[in-house]
C-alpha cells in the first residue's frame, strides 16, 4: 500500500513538472516568437524601403539619361524647341525644362511659367560651379523651395553641361510625383506608412503635409513635447542621415493615436552623386503582432486541453502503474529464466531473421546478444549464403509441427561441437506459425566421451591383437627368414648352374617377409608406448632435423619444404625421440598425400603457455567425414596403410599433455596443428638462514 501511495504521488509529481515545463516553455516560445515575428516584419518593412528607394535612384538616373540625351541634340541643333519635345516626353516625371549659363542667369524655359520670377535660381550657382570646378557630367541640388508661377512646391534640380559651352541644360523633376509613386503607396500592418528625410533630417515626404520641409524631430517634440524617444534620435541622427540601412524599434507619434505607441521602423538610404535622402517606414507593433494573436488562440486552447489531458493520464497511470510493476517484474523474470537456460535459444522470424538469442549463444559465438538481433540465422550461425540444407526453422514454418535434428555439428571459433536442434514453432491466435525458436543442446562433452571410450576400447583390441600376432606370427616370421638365408646360401654353393631367377624370387620372398616385419613391429609399438620422458628442447632443431633426414625424398618427389620459425621461441618440455617421431608420421602423410609435387609449411609460434607447431599441405585434402576419423586406429585411405601412424601421433602428444587437431577440405589441403607445452623453469626452494 505504501508503495503504491509513492507511485501515485511520484505520478503527479511528474504531471505537475510537466505542466510547469509546458508553462515555461510556452512563455519563452511566446517571446521567441513575438520576437521573430517582429523580426520578419521588419525584414518585410526593409525590403519594401529598399525597393522604393532603388525605384528613386532609377527614376533619378532615367531623367539624368534624358537630360544627357537632349543636351547632345540641342547642342547640335542649337534649337530651343530640343527642350519642349524633353518635356512633353517626360511630363509625368518633369515640372519644368531650362538653360541656363554659369551665373546661373536663365536663358530660355519651358514651360513659359518657369521664367517667371525664377528667384531659387541663384541657389543654383554653388552646384553649378562645383560641377564645372570638378568637370562633373551632372549635378543635383538638395531640396528646395521652388516657385513656378503661381505655383510653390518642395524639389529639387537636375543639370547636366552643354558640351563645348558654359551652358547648363537643367530640370526641376515633379516631387510629388515621384512620392506619390514610390512613398505614398507604401503601407505596412493596418496604419503603417512610408516617409523620407534628407541629410539634414528635414521631412521630405510624409502622410502629413504640413510636417515636410521641417526636421523630422522639431516635429515629434511639437507634437509630445518631452517625450521624443531616444532610439529615433539615434536611428535619423546616427543612420539615417550617414546614409546606413537597418531596422529597429522605437515609441513616437503615430497617426490616428493620442499617445506615443511602441512601433517598428525599417529604412534605407537613397544616394545620387553628393546628394543623400533615406526613406524610412514605421508600423505599430501591435498591428505586427495581430496576425500572431490570432494565429496563437487556437494553440492555446489546444495547451489548455493538453494540460487537462495530462493530468487525467497522470490518473489513469497511477491506477496502471502497480500493473506495470508486476508485468515489468513478471517480465524480467521471464528473461532471466531465458538466459538462464544453458542451452542454446534463438527466436527467428519468417524471413529467418534472429529477433532474440539467450546467453548461452551468445557465449558460444563469443558475441554480444544485439549482435545477433536482425541478422539472418543462416549468415551469423552457419557463415552461409542461403539456408542450410535440411532447415529446421523452415520445416517447422512449413508444417507448423516440432522439428528435431540429432548430432548437428559446426565449428565456432576454430572448435567443432555437436548440437541436439529442435524447432518449435510460435502460433499467432489464429494459428498461424510467425516465428519460430530453436533450441540447441550442447551434446560435443558427450561425443567426445563416447570418442575417447571408443578409442580405449579400441586399443585395448589392439594390445590383445599385437600380443596374439607377436606370439604367433613372429617366430615363424624368424624360421622362414632363417631358413630363406641358408636356401640362399645352399643355392650360391651350386656351381655352374643358372640359379639368377632362383636368387630373384628369394629377394622378393625376403622383401614381403621384411613387410611383414615392419608390419609387426607397429603393432607390437602399440602395445608397448614408451613412457614419455620430458626434457628441454628446441622445437625448431627438431623440424630441421626432420627436414635433413627426409631432404632427398623431398627433392625426389619435387615437395617444397618452407618453415616459417617465430624468433626467439621459447624452449618446449618433450620428449625429443617421441615427439620427433610424431612429427616424421605427420610429415610422411603430406608427402603421401601429395604424391609428386606440392608444398609443406611448418610454422612455430606461442600462444600463451604453448608452443604451437602447424604442418600444411597443398595436398587434395579430405571431406569432413574423413576427419573425423582420422585419428581413429585402423581408419587409413591409402592402399597397403595400417590406419596406425596418425593413432600413435595423437597418443604421443597427448602424453606430452598436449592437443592435435586436423583441419581439411577437399581440395584445399590440410592442416594439423599441434599444442604442446612450454618448458617453465622450476623455482628452488628458499635456503634457511
Amino acid at each position: 500500500m505504501k508503495n503504491r501511495t509513492s507511485a501515485v504521488l511520484a505520478f503527479w509529481i511528474v504531471a505537475a513538472a510537466i505542466i510547469a515545463g509546458i508553462a515555461v516553455i510556452a512563455f519563452a516560445s511566446q517571446r521567441i516568437i513575438i520576437r521573430n515575428t517582429a523580426d520578419a516584419f521588419n525584414r518585410q518593412q526593409l525590403f519594401l524601403v529598399r525597393e522604393a528607394a532603388r525605384g528613386i535612384e532609377q527614376s533619378i538616373a532615367n531623367i539624368r539619361t534624358s537630360l544627357h540625351t537632349a543636351a547632345d541634340m540641342y547642342t547640335r541643333t542649337g534649337k530651343e524647341s530640343v527642350l519642349e519635345v524633353l518635356f512633353n516626353h517626360r511630363q509625368d516625371m518633369l515640372q519644368a525644362v531650362f538653360l541656363v549659363d554659369r551665373e546661373a542667369n536663365l536663358l530660355f524655359g519651358y514651360p513659359d511659367d518657369v521664367s517667371v520670377a525664377p528667384t531659387w535660381l541663384r541657389s543654383l550657382k554653388p552646384s553649378i560651379a562645383q560641377a564645372a570646378s570638378s568637370n562633373a557630367d551632372a549635378f543635383m541640388t538638395d531640396s528646395m523651395s521652388i516657385t513656378i508661377g503661381s505655383q510653390k512646391s518642395l524639389s529639387f534640380v537636375v543639370g547636366v553641361p552643354l558640351r563645348g559651352t558654359a551652358q547648363w541644360l537643367c530640370c526641376i523633376p515633379d516631387f510629388g510625383a515621384i512620392k506619390k509613386e514610390f512613398i505614398y503607396p507604401i503601407q505596412t500592418g493596418t496604419s503603417g506608412y512610408a516617409w523620407m528625410i534628407d541629410s539634414k533630417g528635414m521631412l521630405l515626404a510624409h502622410p502629413n503635409p504640413s510636417m515636410e520641409g521641417r526636421k523630422a524631430l522639431d516635429v515629434l517634440k511639437d507634437l509630445w513635447p518631452g517625450s521624443t524617444d531616444y532610439t529615433l534620435e539615434v536611428i535619423i541622427n546616427r543612420e539615417m542621415t550617414r546614409g546606413e540601412e537597418g531596422k529597429g524599434e522605437y515609441t513616437g507619434w503615430h497617426v490616428g493615436q493620442k499617445k506615443p505607441v511602441k512601433k517598428l521602423v525599417s529604412y534605407s538610404p537613397i544616394h545620387f552623386r553628393s546628394m543623400l535622402w533615406s526613406i524610412g517606414v514605421s508600423a505599430p507593433y501591435r498591428e505586427a503582432m495581430a496576425p500572431l494573436m490570432r494565429g496563437i488562440a487556437g494553440p492555446v486552447v489546444f495547451l489548455a486541453c493538453f494540460i487537462i489531458t495530462i493530468i487525467a493520464g497522470a490518473w489513469l497511470l497511477s491506477v496502471q502503474a502497480k500493473r506495470k510493476i508486476h508485468a515489468s517484474q513478471e517480465l524480467s523474470w521471464r528473461q532471466e529464466v531465458f538466459d538462464g537456460i544453458t542451452d542454446g535459444i534463438s527466436i527467428i522470424d519468417k524471413d529467418y531473421r534472429v529477433l532474440m538469442v539467450n546467453k548461452a549463444v551468445s557465449k558460444w559465438q563469443g558475441k554480444p546478444q544485439d549482435f545477433f538481433k536482425g541478422k539472418r540465422c543462416f549468415e551469423v550461425f552457419q557463415q552461409e549464403n542461403d539456408l542450410c540444407l535440411g532447415c529446421p526453422a523452415k520445416e517447422a514454418f512449413v508444417t507448423g509441427q516440432p522439428v528435431f535434428r540429432e548430432r548437428v555439428s559446426t565449428t565456432l571459433a576454430g572448435k567443432k561441437y555437436y548440437f541436439h536442434l529442435s524447432a518449435f514453432p510460435l502460433k499467432d491466435q489464429e494459428g498461424n506459425t510467425v516465428r519460430v525458436a530453436e533450441c540447441v543442446k550442447d551434446v560435443t562433452g558427450e561425443m567426445q566421451l563416447r570418442q575417447e571410450l571408443l578409442q580405449h576400447e579400441r586399443k585395448s583390441v589392439i594390445v590383445k591383437m599385437a600380443a596374439q600376432v607377436a606370439h604367433e606370427i613372429r617366430n615363424p616370421l624368424g624360421t622362414l627368414t632363417l631358413n630363406i638365408d641358408l636356401l640362399e646360401d645352399e643355392i650360391d654353393g651350386y656351381s655352374g648352374v643358372e640359379s639368377g631367377e632362383a636368387k630373384s624370387l628369394l629377394t622378393k620372398i625376403k622383401s614381403e617377409i621384411e613387410s611383414l616385419h615392419r608390419v609387426l613391429q607397429e603393432y607390437l609399438e602399440c602395445t608397448r608406448f614408451p613412457t614419455i620422458r620430458p626434457e628441454q628442447h628446441d622445437i625448431d632443431n627438431i623440424i630441421e632435423g626432420l627436414f635433413s633426414l627426409l631432404e632427398e625424398d623431398l627433392r625426389r618427389k619435387k615437395i617444397v619444404f618452407k618453415t616459417s620459425f617465430e624468433y626467439d621461441l621459447p624452449m618446449a618440455r618433450v620428449d625429443q625421440d617421441q615427439i620427433r617421431r610424431a612429427f616424421l608420421n605427420i610429415i610422411q602423410n603430406a608427402m603421401e598425400a601429395m604424391g609428386t609435387g606440392g608444398t609443406i609449411d611448418v610454422i612455430t609460434r606461442t600462444e600463451g603457455p604453448w608452443i604451437v607447431i602447424d604442418f600444411s599441405d597443398s595436398g587434395p585434402g579430405m571431406p569432413p567425414e574423413q576427419v573425423d576419423k582420422i585419428f581413429t586406429p585402423f581408419f587409413t585411405t591409402k592402399s597397403g596403410g595400417t590406419g596406425l601412424g596418425l593413432s600413435i601421433t595423437q597418443h604421443i602428444v597427448t602424453e606430452h599433455k598436449g592437443e592435435i587437431t586436423c583441419e581439411s577440405r577437399a581440395g584445399q589441403g590440410t592442416r594439423f596443428s599441434v599444442k604442446l607445452p612450454r618448458w617453465e623453469e622450476e623455482t628452488p626452494p628458499a635456503k634457511e638462514e
